[in-house]
Formats: structure tokens, sequence, C-alpha cells
């Protein structure tokens, strides 16, 4: 027992405190690291609430923080999420005030349209629409002084004309409304709360959903607001399956190699054995690939040697700029996680067996 006990306290008098300490260190080199103690925020119920899956609010925000490394260096700065934004600031739900609720009397700073007001969809007019579903807040700190806000303000793709038909909002007519609404949320929140002031920035990115696939949708809008109005940009993110006849179109190159990967794996385990990717597009540039490996009924040993399969032939894939994933699961559980960062050729592996 001694033995343990002083094995122990070695460990701890290498590490320092560094167990116990509040610095930040990100998880990955270049990216941003969370401010310590971490201050968690109700707003993550409400999120729950308006998107159920999962995986597309991991990729709102996550997608978030990527875009703000253009104006906010990870080196410099640490997250906070929703500091002012809060569950009471956004819902409106029970018919009172919320940012998320429709504009009216009682509710002034609702950002979505009054109950009566028609809203051109740009292939026929929709009235009292919800278009603004939810937003996302990051706080960009320097030791406790605040340098910087992003927000996602994630929109409806399409909207419904009558009850049954469903038509996509034209990319004019959603850039119109969320450069107003950009602007608005920006001057409400350097009205509301002292701590943002006009030499504050804040970066405001338009997250487009898709309901009409089994994707995330993307980001396509930005404004950034350095005092003054907010200049605009588009930008033309996207998921795309794999595979599919979409990727064929986008990037053949990623498609074949996809298919020569899949190949290897399948032949490890050929018996109820499914390989199926994601990709993530900025333009015609593939930024992130998520592949995840379904087995059933496997041994450990045979989830280690698909494993071992899966990590192996991920040189297969050339584009360097570009993290790739690979998720196992056998009967849904998850064993192992693998990943090839970007601009890298080893792999980092973490197996639950």
């Amino acid at each position: 027992m001694k033995k343990i006990g002083l094995c122990f306290m070695l460990v701890l008098a290498l590490c320092g405190c560094s167990l116990f300490s509040n610095t930040s260190t990100a998880l990955y080199t270049g990216d941003y690291a969370a401010s310590m103690p971490f201050q968690d925020s109700d707003t993550r119920v409400k999120h729950a609430s308006l998107i159920s899956d999962l995986d597309c609010r991991v990729q709102i925000e996550s997608g978030l923080m990527d875009l703000s490394k253009t104006y906010f260096d990870p080196s410099k700065v640490t997250f906070k999420t929703h500091t002012f934004l809060d569950y009471d600031e956004l819902d409106a739900t029970d018919g009172s005030r919320g940012l998320l609720g429709t504009l009216r009397d009682d509710n002034p700073i609702g950002l979505n349209p009054s109950s009566d007001e028609e809203f051109d969809t740009g292939n026929g007019i929709s009235t009292g629409p919800v278009i603004l579903v939810d937003i996302y807040e990051l706080d960009w700190y320097a030791g406790d002084t605040l340098k910087g806000i992003s927000l996602s303000l994630v929109l409806n793709g399409s909207l419904y004309l009558d009850s049954n038909t469903e038509v996509q909002i034209e990319k004019e007519q959603l850039n119109s409304y969320f450069d107003v609404t950009a602007n608005k949320l920006v001057s409400y929140m350097r009205e509301r709360f002292n701590e943002i002031t006009s030499s504050i920035p804040i970066y405001v990115c338009g997250y487009v959903l898709d309901d009409t696939s089994d994707l995330y949708g993307g980001y396509a809008r930005t404004g950034f607001f350095n005092g003054g109005q907010g200049t605009f940009d588009d930008i033309d993110e996207q998921w795309v399956l794999i595979p599919s006849a979409s990727i064929n179109s986008l990037d053949a190159s990623m498609a074949s190699e996809f298919d020569a990967y899949k190949n290897c794996v399948i032949d490890v385990l050929t018996d109820y054995t499914f390989v199926t990717a994601k990709a993530k597009y900025e333009g015609s540039a593939c930024k992130k690939v998520l592949i995840t490996i379904e087995a059933h009924a496997k041994s450990t040993g045979e989830i280690l040697a698909m494993g071992q399969t899966a990590k192996e032939n991920l040189s297969l894939f050339t584009q360097m700029d570009c993290r790739y994933t690979v998720t196992i699961k056998n009967n849904n559980e998850t064993y192992i996680v693998i990943q090839r960062k970007e601009n890298e050729t080893d792999c980092t592996v973490i197996s639950t067996l």
C-alpha cells in the first residue's frame, strides 16, 4: 500500500497541479480551450427541445467554432457558452418575451415574423412563419476580459405555404432575413448588456437546416460587426453522404477512395458489416469526413481486427487538409474511434476493449 501511495504522490508531483488547476488547454493544438472553471448553461435544454438530432447540434456549435478562428485566435482566447443569451432570453414558448418568439406588442424583441406577416420565400408567400429556429452563443475571453462574441442563427431552409405545400426558401430571401435579423440581434445585445460595448466585435453566422434529407445542413452566410454596421459574406458549406450521386459529382476522387476503403474493411468481416460516411465541404474543399462502421454480434478479436484494418487503410485517403474520424460500433455500442487530423499521417486510436 505504501508503494502505491508513493507512486500516486510521484505522479502528482510530476504533473504539478494540472489535475486540479484552472488553466485552460485545448484538446487539440489550434482548437479553442474552454474557460475554466467551466460554467454550464441552461440553454442546453432549450437547444435539445428545438433540434432533436444531437449530431446536428454538435455540428452547429463545432462549425461556429471553426468559422470563428478567422476573427478570434484560439491561442489568445478561451470560450464560454451563453454568458448572455440564457434560456429566458431565448424562450418564448409560453407566449412570454423571448428572442425566438414572434414579433408582437408584448414581445418587441421577437425575431420571427408576426403571426399575420407575409414572408416571400421566392417560391410563394408564407404567413407568420418560424424562420429562426435557435440561437447559439460562444463568448471569447482573455482571462476575465470579454474579447468577442460569436453567434449562430439557426434557420429553416424551407417553409409551408399551407398545410400541404412545403417550399425551399430562395437564397436571396434567406440572406435578406439573415442580414436584418443579425443587425437586430447585435443591436439588442449591445443595448441589453453593459459588458457588450461597441468595441466588442460580434461575429454572426447563419446555419440553414436541411429538413429534406439525413444531412445536417450547413452555414450559408456570415456577418461581422466591429463597431458599426455589419459586413456580410456568403459561404458555401454542405454535408454530403458517401456513397451517393452527390459525392460522385462533387468529388470523384473522394468517392473512389471511400469505395476502396470500404472494400478493405468489409473484406475482414463480410457478414452484417456496413460502412457509410458523411463529408463536410466548404465550396469544393473537403474539411471533415465522418466514417461509421456498423457491425453486429462480433467478438472482441473480430472488432480489433476490424479496427486495425480501418486504421491502416486510412492512408487510402489522399486529401491531407481534412480531418477523418472513424467510429466502429458493434450492436450500436461504440468500441473504437480512430482519427487522422489535418495534414498528419499518424492516427489517434481510442478503444474501450
